[in-house]
C-alpha cells in the first residue's frame, strides 16, 4: 500500500529544487518525492512559499554542513542566490496573480451577489405577485361557487316551472283539440255557404259579363265614331296648315322681294349720291378750268397787246406780219 507524503518531505524536495537552482512547483516536487497527488501537494507548496520569507532572514537556515569543501559552498552560494532572486521573482508573479485572481474572485463575488440579491428581490416579488394571484383566484373560485350553486337554484326553479309549463301545455292541448273540432265544424259550414255564394257570385259574374260585352260593343261603336271624326278632323287640319304653309311661303317670298327692292334702292340712292359727288367736282373742275382760261386769256392779251407795241417800232414788213399773231392768239 502506498504510503502518503507529509509537509516534512514536501518542504524537504522544495529546498532541494530551490538549492538546485530550479523553482519549486507542484510537478517538481512530485517528481522529486516521487508519489503525491496535486491537490495534496498544492496546500503544503502554497505554505512552504509563505514560510520562505521568514526563513530567508536566518542566514543559516540553507546553510550546509561544516566538513563542505569551500568551492562546493562558493557554488551552493551562487546556486542560492540565483534560486533566491527566481523564488522573488516567481513570488513577485504570484503575488500580483494572486491579487488579480483575489480581485477578480471578489468582482465576480460581488456580482454574483447582487445578481442573488436581484434574484431574491424579483422571487419575492413573483412570490408576492403568485400569492396576490392566488388570493384573486380564491375569491373568484369562491364566486365561482356561489355563482354555481345559484345556477343550480335556477336550474331547479326552471325544472319546476317546466314541470308546470307541461301540465298547463297538456290541458292546453285538450282544450285546442276541442276547440280545433269545433272550427273544423265551423269550416264546414263556412264552406258550405261560401259554395252558395259562389254561385250566386257566378250568376252574378255571368250577368255583369254580358252587360260588359254590350257595354263593349257600344264603346267600339262610339270609338269608330270618334276615329271617323278625328281622320276628318286631321284632314282639315292638314288642308288648313297646307294653306298656312303656302300663306307662309308667300309672305316669305314678298319679304324677301320687299328686301331686294330696299336693297337695291339703297344701292341707287348710293349711286345718285355718287353721281352729284362726281358732277359737284366736275362742275368745280370746270370752273378751275374756265378760271385757268380766263387768266391764261389774259395772258395772251397782255403778250398781244406787248407785240403790237412791239411791231410799231420795227420794219414795215414786220408790221404787216405782227397783227396775226393776236388774232392766233384769241383763236387759241
Amino acid at each position: 500500500m502506498a504510503r502518503g507524503i507529509t509537509e516534512h518531505d514536501v518542504f524537504a524536495a522544495c529546498d532541494a529544487l530551490l538549492l538546485a537552482g530550479e523553482r519549486p512547483t507542484i510537478e517538481r516536487v512530485r517528481q522529486t518525492i516521487g508519489r503525491g497527488s496535486p491537490n495534496t501537494v498544492s496546500p503544503m507548496l502554497d505554505a512552504w512559499f509563505k514560510g520562505l520569507g521568514r526563513r530567508l532572514q536566518d542566514p543559516g537556515a540553507f546553510a550546509a554542513a561544516p566538513d563542505v569543501p569551500e568551492p562546493i559552498l562558493q557554488a551552493a552560494q551562487h546556486f542560492w542566490e540565483t534560486a533566491l532572486a527566481h523564488t522573488r521573482a516567481d513570488f513577485d508573479t504570484r503575488l500580483r496573480e494572486g491579487l488579480a485572481t483575489a480581485a477578480a474572485n471578489v468582482e465576480a463575488e460581488r456580482e454574483r451577489a447582487e445578481q442573488a440579491v436581484a434574484a431574491a428581490r424579483e422571487a419575492q416579488a413573483t412570490a408576492a405577485r403568485l400569492e396576490q394571484q392566488l388570493t384573486q383566484r380564491g375569491l373568484q373560485l369562491d364566486a365561482a361557487h356561489q355563482d354555481l350553486a345559484a345556477e343550480r337554484a335556477r336550474l331547479e326553479g326552471a325544472r319546476v316551472a317546466l314541470d308546470t309549463a307541461s301540465s298547463t301545455l297538456r290541458e292546453h292541448q285538450g282544450k285546442a283539440t276541442v276547440e280545433m273540432d269545433e272550427l273544423r265544424r265551423q269550416l264546414e259550414a263556412a264552406l258550405q255557404r261560401a259554395d252558395a255564394a259562389d254561385r250566386r257570385v257566378a250568376l252574378e259574374l255571368e250577368r255583369e259579363r254580358m252587360a260588359r260585352a254590350k257595354a263593349e260593343r257600344q264603346v267600339e261603336a262610339l270609338q269608330r265614331a270618334l276615329s271617323a271624326e278625328r281622320q276628318a278632323a286631321l284632314a282639315a287640319g292638314e288642308q288648313a296648315q297646307a294653306l298656312l304653309n303656302a300663306a307662309r311661303d308667300r309672305e316669305q317670298a314678298q319679304a324677301t322681294f320687299h328686301a331686294a327692292a330696299a336693297a337695291e334702292l339703297a344701292l341707287e340712292r348710293e349711286r345718285i349720291a355718287d353721281l352729284r359727288a362726281a358732277r359737284q367736282a366736275s362742275s368745280a373742275d370746270a370752273a378751275a378750268a374756265r378760271a385757268q382760261i380766263a387768266t391764261l386769256q389774259a395772258s395772251l392779251d397782255r403778250l398781244a397787246t406787248f407785240a403790237e407795241s412791239a411791231t410799231r417800232k420795227t420794219t414795215p414788213a414786220t408790221r404787216k406780219r405782227a397783227p396775226s399773231t393776236p388774232s392766233l392768239a384769241r383763236t387759241r
